[in-house]
């Protein structure tokens, strides 16, 4: 976490715990999907639309998705079972969290951006004490899943 001595507002801590309900869950669902083995390829982008990424690019089995939601940039690069790219990137609010996992492990950074490096940090340190398993199913994922729409 960064060195900065400022405190979060009220409204800050919570649009970051909104934010973290969202994105554990998300980034749990992702990663899983990533990690089947044996998923035929139609049932694989499927469930990437279940899950409200779009298709980019589809090459001899490598496929690119991506989304924005709740002020995060999702990008993915998968080239067969196991074997993928995943980051997420803050935007506006966000800007700053930067998130990387692949079928290695995973890289997180906070303080990508001086104009914001409270809430990058915050939400790098809430979202690390958080995405371990189990993992709660918040209310706010499920209501994402159920409408695909961004409320941050």
């Amino acid at each position: 976490m960064s060195s900065s001595n400022k405190h979060l507002t009220e409204k800050e801590e919570l649009m970051v715990s909104s934010a973290i309900g969202f994105l554990v869950p998300y980034v749990h669902s992702i990663v899983n999907l990533l990690s089947e083995i044996e998923i035929p390829i139609n049932d694989f982008k499927y469930k990437l639309n279940e899950l409200y990424l779009n298709i980019d690019s589809e090459d001899n089995g490598k496929i690119e998705a991506s989304a924005t939601h709740n002020s995060f940039n999702i990008n993915i690069l998968y080239t067969g079972t196991r074997s993928f790219v995943l980051t997420i990137k803050g935007v506006d609010k966000f800007d700053g969290f930067s998130f990387m996992e692949t079928n290695k492990g995973m890289n997180i950074h906070d303080d990508l951006c001086e104009d914001n490096v409270t809430i990058s940090a915050y939400t790098s340190s809430l979202f690390i004490k958080e995405y371990k398993s189990p993992y709660l199913v918040s209310d706010i994922y499920k209501d994402f899943l159920k409408k695909g729409s961004s409320f941050i």
